[in-house]
């Protein structure tokens, strides 16, 4: 049985990217909050 929410593969269940220039931005995959779901990637697929 899978989990409902896993960690989010683009930012490794971290909710951000550290940017190369400093500072963060939230994850557009997970929307900051590092899990990711079913829903998530089949909503992701239809853009």
């Amino acid at each position: 049985m899978r989990k409902e929410q896993e960690q989010c593969p683009y930012c490794n269940g971290q909710g951000y990217f550290q940017l190369l220039l400093g500072g963060t931005e939230n994850c557009p995959g997970c929307e900051g909050s590092g899990a990711h779901s079913e829903e998530m990637s089949a909503a992701a697929g239809n853009r």
